[in-house]
């Protein structure tokens, strides 16, 4: 197996594990801010040292598009794997943080002021009755926190993420550390 692919299992991997022990000792369970923020952090570590590896060690001549390619090795192995765990962390392992954010979004729903601000911030929703507005707002909150969405969602990001992040970090290993 290509040592791309290796290098995205690796950290992905890592991620998942991390995701696991903190699911198993109940901690942050309904914080997604720390987990975005290493996901993040991870695949940019994926995608640095696998492309530094390379540029190092490797003796071809390479040009940016090679390197972007490099870091899309990388990229591509990492985003799928997390993204279908995340798909069946929250349908099957724990599918109550769903249950719990629509819940508290439909208890934010019972208040008048809340739906006179969505009132106020869609002019299409004016004439709408109070009855209307709640029903399209359920129905939002059920399609946003829907594991299928959040598997689409992530599939998107990570791949935009690792894409900018293997341009980014290609020219900054071209300009600053190897100075093609």
């Amino acid at each position: 197996m290509n040592k791309g692919w290796l290098n995205g299992l690796f950290f992905s991997g890592l991620w998942v594990a991390l995701k696991m022990l903190a699911f198993w000792l109940n901690w942050r369970l309904d914080q997604i801010q720390i987990f975005v923020l290493l996901n993040m952090a991870l695949l940019t570590c994926a995608i640095a040292l696998f492309m530094y590896r390379k540029k190092r060690f490797d003796t071809a001549q390479s040009n940016i598009l090679t390197d972007i390619k490099a870091g899309l090795t990388v990229g591509l192995p990492y985003t799928l794997v997390v993204s279908f765990f995340l798909f069946f962390y929250y349908q099957d392992i724990y599918p109550q943080f769903n249950a719990n954010k629509r819940a508290a979004y439909e208890r934010k729903m019972d208040s008048k002021e809340e739906i006179a601000e969505i009132r106020k911030a869609s002019s299409a929703l004016e004439n709408k009755s109070d009855a209307e507005i709640i029903d399209m707002a359920r129905k939002n909150t059920a399609m946003m926190y829907d594991p299928q969405f959040t598997l689409s969602v992530s599939l998107l990001a990570l791949l935009v993420y690792s894409t900018l992040n293997s341009l980014l970090i290609a020219v900054i290993y071209r300009r600053v550390v190897f100075r093609d």
